[in-house]
């Protein structure tokens, strides 16, 4: 069955509305009494099959003389042409056999072309009332979690049996669960529409290329045979190709220290590779050949080909990647674990990075695991060396740098350091993924800088919705990944967690210069590096860095935040859509905004979100005046300046979303600067400015209009000055600079 992947916390709450609603229907085994036999299983399989989200659900009962009546069989809405029951019933006795004590505990089946993971139960304690089998193609089916409540309905059903004497209750029974039934299928309906439509995702996930969608792909690379036991890739590898099966299966699967992990198997016609490998990435998964026969090799310059060449296969191909990564994500099925806490600052530090740059990684929390817990307290590692990083196996890292974990996980694998570029972008906000997209869309040598993750301020948004063509909105996450995967697709490198300090411009091409002495040579330069929250100036915030004051709003500390009482500061719209998403798991918000009111910060559609928001309290005229605790946040105070008065909540964490800084202090004496430092370009460059502080235009003809004083160097997005500071102001900037790239290009 069809199901888009889900989050952690979406998980944990369905699976405890599905406990409570079964202690709700068979805590009490009277309700069942004198209800028929079919009776109670049907609707009992009718309940779980939307509650679990199962593919099918086959239950087998005793009849009262022994005999075995007609199994009671439900299929997803999904599954068309919905099978004949006794075809299913004669497949599962035949995979079963007749004595349950030897059931294994899970059997993986191929049924009508689908591959299915199926646990039978015994229905009653010692299978004296039938059978129930579960069955679903999420190859992470069964969860120890859903396999307890399955055992759970499977036993108290029988109870009800057992117990089944009179009729005075029957009506209730099957009014209650026929209600249930209807809300779980509307819920399902209104909150993942996708699955309602029949939209297959396994099908997205692993499709099968037609037969003359294959022949197409030939063109690109070479047919070679492959052989059982042959393993094509392995975790950590860079640069490995892309490989469409023809007559051959691959398992894929994870190796952890306790054996194989199954991610899923591919069948001929399938193909392998995610999102990693277009962006150059080193692999995380291990491909192994179950069946041996002919293969089509696409090395990565070949797949790049194809994919700019071939918009049907493009389509299939980056399609399926992006979902298998998400899946990867979803699963924490990554090459690397963190081992920390969430009292730590560097914890969040990493986990948000990995989160941000969409890698996928398996996290432990020491708050909670008691046995890793002992491991460290044994190998006496300190409290100043969590968080602890195991990458790909092998590699123990104490407490890295953000730089340290993106070198060690392969991040910038795909860059050489001291090569020359047509085109260096200096960060990767919505305004530089705009100039990589079209820089390398339109054949320059292109690499992108960015010193944490792609997306800048906009990638912590939890929501923008007034972006073009988003009508339901998007978050500043998924614009991000989008954006980057787009870029990648094209061929543009990235260096990430990289930060320049200096800008050596005394001649052609450009040296960019990075914290580790790294030098990249440049033709030209478009600067996107944007500008950061202030940080507040009434208290001293540097003391809480990382331990409860925050400058971006996404799940991550949603899920830090939940019901508890959180403190925004700001009138903007980046404060705005963070009091709004945040009030959707915190038990309050306090909105503080040094202004009268919102409406000359703030777009008017947030404002009418907020007035209208009980969780959300709006305190206007407010500035920060102090902030308490023993190690982490724990109290923070404001003034209301007109009144004077001070008031204090209790809380451990304060998001701050007011006022911007660009980050431009690498390019001091470098290029010309307004008096807030942002960077002056076009018409605005004759304007006065300081001689000895600021170079003037070198050039007879007049600057582009997003040119700054150096030639061939630009600025777009929040960085330069007078910009519209709205992401679609700076997606326009950024693939317009791409325009007067090429000008300059072709000056020199």
């Amino acid at each position: 069955m069809a199901k888009q992947p889900e989050r952690p916390a979406e998980e944990i709450k369905r699976l405890q509305r599905c406990i409570n609603d079964l202690v709700g229907i068979l805590a009490l085994p009277a309700i069942w009494t004198g209800a028929e036999a079919s009776q109670i299983v049907g609707t009992l399989s009718d309940s779980l099959l939307l509650m679990l989200q199962l593919d099918l659900i086959f239950v087998r009962v005793r009849g009262s003389s022994g005999e075995a009546p007609d199994p009671v069989v439900r299929f997803a809405p999904t599954w068309e042409p919905t099978p004949q029951p006794q075809e299913l019933a004669e497949l599962i006795d035949e995979w079963l056999g007749s004595d349950s004590q030897k059931w294994p505990a899970a059997i993986r089946k191929s049924f009508r072309g689908r591959e299915i993971c199926l646990i039978p139960l015994r229905l009653g304690l010692h299978g004296e009332f039938g059978a129930v089998v579960a069955g679903s193609q999420r190859v992470d089916f069964p969860q120890q979690t859903e396999r307890l409540l399955l055992s759970v309905a499977a036993n108290q059903a029988a109870i009800g049996l057992q117990e089944s004497t009179s009729r005075s209750a029957q009506r209730q029974v099957a009014s209650h669960l026929d209600q249930l039934v209807v809300q779980r299928t509307a819920e399902l309906a209104a909150t993942n529409e996708e699955l309602m439509k029949a939209v297959d995702v396994d099908t997205e996930t692993r499709p099968v290329l037609t037969q003359v969608e294959r022949d197409r792909a030939r063109a690109y690379g070479r047919v070679r045979q492959a052989e059982v036991g042959e393993v094509l890739y392995r975790p950590g590898e860079v640069g490995v190709p892309c490989f469409i099966l023809l007559s051959a299966s691959l398992e894929i699967v994870q190796p952890t220290i306790n054996g194989e992990r199954l991610v899923f198997n591919l069948c001929p016609g399938m193909f392998t590779g995610e999102a990693g490998m277009i962006a150059g990435q080193r692999t995380v998964v291990q491909a192994r050949v179950m069946q041996g026969g002919e293969i089509l090799e696409l090395r990565p310059e070949e797949l790049r080909t194809l994919v700019a060449r071939d918009a049907g296969l493009s389509k299939i191909l980056l399609q399926a990647f992006i979902l298998r990564r998400l899946m990867l994500i979803n699963r924490q099925l990554g090459n690397v674990v963190v081992i920390g806490s969430r009292h730590s600052a560097d914890t969040l530090r990493l986990r948000e990075f990995l989160g941000r740059n969409g890698h996928p990684y398996t996290y432990v929390d020491l708050d909670s695991d008691d046995t890793s817990r002992n491991l460290l307290d044994r190998f006496a590692i300190s409290i100043s060396e969590i968080p602890i990083v195991i990458g790909n196996g092998n590699l123990v890292l104490r407490n890295p740098s953000t730089a340290q974990l993106a070198d060690s996980i392969g991040l910038n694998d795909n860059t050489n350091k001291g090569s020359l570029y047509d085109l260096v972008i200096v960060g990767a906000g919505p305004a530089g993924l705009a100039a990589a997209v079209y820089g390398a869309s339109e054949g320059l040598n292109t690499l992108l800088i960015e010193s944490h993750a792609p997306g800048g301020q906009a990638g912590t948004s939890s929501k923008i919705e007034n972006y073009l063509g988003f009508e339901t909105g998007v978050s500043g996450q998924e614009l991000a990944t989008s954006a980057t995967r787009q870029a990648q697709k094209f061929g543009a490198k990235m260096a990430l967690a990289r930060a320049i300090v200096q800008l050596r411009c005394q001649r052609r091409p450009y040296e960019l210069v990075m914290e580790d002495g790294t030098v990249f040579f440049a033709r030209t330069i478009v600067v996107a590096t944007g500008a950061s929250y202030n940080k507040p100036t009434t208290v001293a915030p540097e003391r809480f860095a990382g331990r409860g004051i925050h400058y971006g709003a996404t799940h991550l500390e949603a899920q830090l935040c939940e019901d508890q009482e959180v403190i925004v500061v700001g009138g903007g719209n980046s404060a705005g859509q963070a009091a709004v998403f945040l009030s959707q798991t915190a038990r309050k918000v306090f909105m503080l905004v040094r202004g009268a009111d919102l409406a000359e910060s703030m777009s008017r559609y947030l404002i009418q979100r907020i007035s209208g928001n009980p969780s959300i309290e709006l305190l206007c005229n407010s500035e920060l005046c102090r902030l308490d605790g023993e190690k982490d946040l724990e109290e923070v105070s404001w003034v209301n300046k007109q009144t004077g008065q001070v008031r204090s909540v209790s809380t451990h964490h304060l998001f701050v979303m007011a006022g911007a800084s660009p980050n431009t202090n690498w390019l001091q004496g470098r290029v010309a600067l307004d008096e807030k430092g942002f960077i002056l370009t076009g018409r605005d460059l004759p304007l006065p400015i300081d001689p000895d502080r600021n170079p003037s235009w070198p050039l007879s003809r007049p600057p582009y209009m997003l040119e700054s004083s150096l030639p061939g160097v630009f600025a777009v997005g929040d960085v330069r000055a007078g910009s519209i500071k709205r992401v679609a102001s700076a997606v326009g900037e950024g693939s317009t600079s791409v325009s007067m790239v090429h000008r300059a290009l072709a000056e020199l």
